[in-house]
């Protein structure tokens, strides 16, 4: 079928991983389905162009008025409003089925834009609490998908508009779902994986080398590290690594993630929302560290089902020291039977088509404008 028959979709997306991974993913899906997908982006556009194949890419003017003080503000507000006379415009001549948002400033000019011109407007919200940019936009949404069961919203018609779909992750992760757990007992190692986020963490240099390095000899031997550290950090922590008996892979990016999450017996991570989909969809236990700073301290919010139902430990970022973690990480490797119990945990945490939720729901809503046809927050089609 021509993908003009079934109608063009928008995608408003950008900034971090976390709002750009779940849009690509449900690109590849709405393509898949015939549709003609373009998203709207801000100067970044470029950066987004691989990860989109087959998508138009539209650049429109954003900003946050989080940084640079009272200016900062003006300067946001007169880059937002350019960005929705751009988006006005370009949305005229696309005449899209629905606009789709991701969340983040980037989302805001062309999701705002479609509402005044009556397209159906789809919210997509990664964390367990509304971020900013879909809070301001929610009560010009014609419905918000949700990636966790109990999402946080304090009007209740705005409850009303949720709809619990997952949050979608990249074909490569989908693929993991029901792969074995790597068998601690016959692995010649315990291959253990570190990494924060698409920018690094720096805690996590500070703290994981150091609790190694304080393990028992004989615990060190049986490690091979994959960790990812920010650029400035990767010398002083392989010197640490140096004077340990571990195995170690250091890199400030990886490539391979998912073949790395495959692998691994145990993560040290995040938890940032992608970060929690992907971990559930593979099926791997892990350590998590909330981003303490994080608006609303969403990153807790968003482990918190994952705690609740053994698939995963939290400790606070104030509380990461070395000896927390030393003695974690003792008890995990002295009693494999907990992490192979923590990965069946993880894997009810998944919802494998999520990408398939939302592109149904998208389809519906560009149907029926702002009918609402759902049972429990699960979309009928």
């Amino acid at each position: 079928m021509e993908n003009q028959m079934l109608g063009h979709m928008v995608l408003a997306s950008g900034g971090t991983g976390g709002h750009v991974f779940p849009a690509r993913a449900l690109a590849a899906e709405l393509l898949d389905r015939g549709y003609k997908v373009t998203l709207m982006t801000d100067s970044r556009g470029e950066v987004y162009e691989k990860l989109f194949p087959g998508v138009s890419i539209l650049q429109v003017n954003s900003a946050s008025p989080s940084v640079g003080g009272l200016l900062g503000k003006f300067k946001a507000a007169f880059k937002l409003g350019i960005g929705v006379l751009q988006s006005l415009i370009a949305l005229r001549k696309i005449k899209p089925a629905a606009v789709i948002g991701f969340g983040g400033y980037p989302s805001m000019p062309p999701a705002f834009a479609a509402s005044l011109l009556g397209v159906p407007v789809i919210l997509h919200e990664q964390n367990a609490i509304l971020g900013r940019v879909n809070r301001l936009l929610a009560g010009r949404a014609t419905a918000i998908a949700t990636s966790f069961v109990n999402t946080e919203a304090t009007e209740r018609n705005l409850v009303r508009k949720m709809y619990h779909t997952g949050n979608p992750v990249r074909k490569e992760i989908r693929e993991l779902f029901g792969s074995a757990y790597p068998n601690i007992q016959v692995a010649e190692k315990f291959r253990l994986l570190i990494t924060g986020g698409s920018q690094g963490a720096t805690v996590l240099s500070d703290v994981v080398p150091e609790a190694i390095a304080a393990l028992p000899t004989d615990l060190q031997k049986k490690l091979e590290i994959t960790q990812q550290c920010r650029p400035e950090d990767l010398d002083r922590v392989s010197r640490v690594y140096e004077n340990t008996e571990v195995e170690t892979n250091l890199s400030a990016f990886f490539e391979n993630m998912p073949e790395l999450l495959s692998g691994c017996h145990l993560a040290i991570m995040r938890s940032g929302a992608s970060t929690m989909a992907e971990l559930a969809v593979a099926g791997r236990p892990a350590i998590l560290v909330p981003y303490k700073y994080a608006m609303d301290n969403h990153q807790e919010r968003n482990a918190q089902t994952a705690v609740e139902r053994g698939a995963a430990v939290l400790i606070s970022q104030d509380e990461f020291t070395v000896e927390k973690l030393s003695e974690i990480l003792i008890d995990l490797l002295s009693h494999p039977e907990k992490l192979k119990s923590m990965a069946m945990a993880v894997t009810s945490c998944a919802e494998i088509n999520a990408a398939g939720n939302l592109a149904d729901l998208v389809e519906e809503k560009a149907k029926n404008g702002k009918k609402a046809s759902h049972v429990d927050g699960k979309v009928i089609a």
